[in-house]
């Protein structure tokens, strides 16, 4: 029996979708124009399929930077989704509308920034089993037309994550499970594509973002992340040992010489012929690495591996620092004395 070919974004269940305009000259202060939807669109394959395109391209294209709302009094963008996401008082257009508004007072001030298309879309992904809010902004430049009157998506010809100025996506279900349980395990339920610097800083103050994300949780993401990439990619036990140390080492570089840690160097590191396999991996919301790594030398030291070799070449041991942390290898410095517990050895010694 074929296959049934299911269509892009047969996943996406579209509860809002507007397209709103703003224009600005880069270079220029306090001249802005905003020109808002007359109404919301009805969603049609077209926008299931931009939807769709666009979040695969979010995690699979770029190295998002994940946090969460900051705690600010005035953030009027998590206002406005509270106001939204609690019961529905006000609709999905009124919410954006609300955010262009708050938008264009922090644009306005920001010479480089230039105008475009802002793109607001809440919708469900069965597949992920999860609901979202989606705010980008895109030049009307190739890859992307749109209807310069009626705010509309005209065509798709290719999804380019280098054509949007900036993006932020709210998982609504994680921040519910959040806002119910504030000592859960999560820790971010939001993500942002960063592009230049100065842009970047009034975009974030506009959606009210901060980074929470301690050293020690950037770190065992970074961690957990490359145990469940080397086991679904079937590497062998020298292999996976050797990946961990090449990334283990290059992260006690970085610390040393005060540089950033990158997932995309990372990346790079790990498989030359494929640089961006394990970022595409890692950047996903089921691992959560951010594109700039915050590094705790103690969870990192904990990814490489031990090896010893004596002089003659009789005695070679080789081990996991993960070993050390549930004391199945104790180590005494003083004595210089390794302990190996819950091992076998007497078939291997006896015959």
């Amino acid at each position: 029996m074929a296959k049934k070919i299911r269509k892009i974004g047969h996943n996406i269940n579209l509860q809002g979708f507007v397209v709103h305009k703003i224009n600005k000259i880069a270079g220029e202060r306090n001249r802005t124009s905003v020109k808002l939807a007359k109404a919301l669109i009805t969603p049609a394959d077209k926008e299931r399929r931009f939807i769709a395109i666009t979040s695969e391209a979010y995690y699979k294209k770029s190295a998002p930077t994940y946090g969460i709302f900051d705690d600010l009094e005035n953030n009027k963008f998590r206002k406005a989704l509270v106001s939204y996401n609690k019961a529905k008082p006000q609709n999905f257009y009124d919410f954006s509308c609300s955010c262009m508004k708050h938008y264009d007072d922090k644009i306005k001030d920001v010479a480089p920034a230039t105008g475009g298309f802002i793109v607001f879309a809440h919708y469900s992904d069965t597949a992920k089993q999860s609901e979202f809010v989606l705010v980008l902004a895109i030049n009307n430049k190739d890859g992307y037309v749109f209807n310069e009157d009626k705010l509309t998506i005209e065509d798709i010809k290719n999804i380019d994550l280098n054509k949007i100025d900036f993006a932020c996506q709210i998982n609504i279900t994680k921040w519910n499970d959040y806002l119910n349980n504030p000592n859960s395990e999560i820790k971010t339920y939001l993500s942002l594509i960063k592009g230049n610097k100065e842009l970047s800083i009034y975009f974030m103050n506009f959606i009210g973002s901060a980074n929470k994300t301690t050293n020690t949780e950037s770190s065992r993401r970074l961690a957990n992340a490359l145990e469940h990439f080397c086991k679904q990619n079937n590497y062998t036990q020298e292999q996976t040992l050797e990946t961990k140390n090449k990334v283990s080492g290059h992260c006690k570089e970085c610390i040393k010489e005060k540089r950033e840690i990158s997932l995309v160097a990372i990346s790079a590191l790990i498989d030359i012929e494929n640089p961006t396999l394990f970022q595409e991996f890692a950047s996903g919301e089921e691992y959560a690495v951010d594109e700039i790594i915050s590094g705790d030398p103690t969870v990192l030291n904990r990814i490489g591996s031990v090896k010893y070799k004596d002089k003659e070449g009789k005695l070679t041991i080789e081990f996991s620092k993960e070993l050390l942390l549930d004391k199945r290898v104790i180590y005494d410095d003083k004595k210089q004395q390794l302990t190996i517990k819950n091992i076998s050895l007497s078939d291997q010694i006896t015959n």
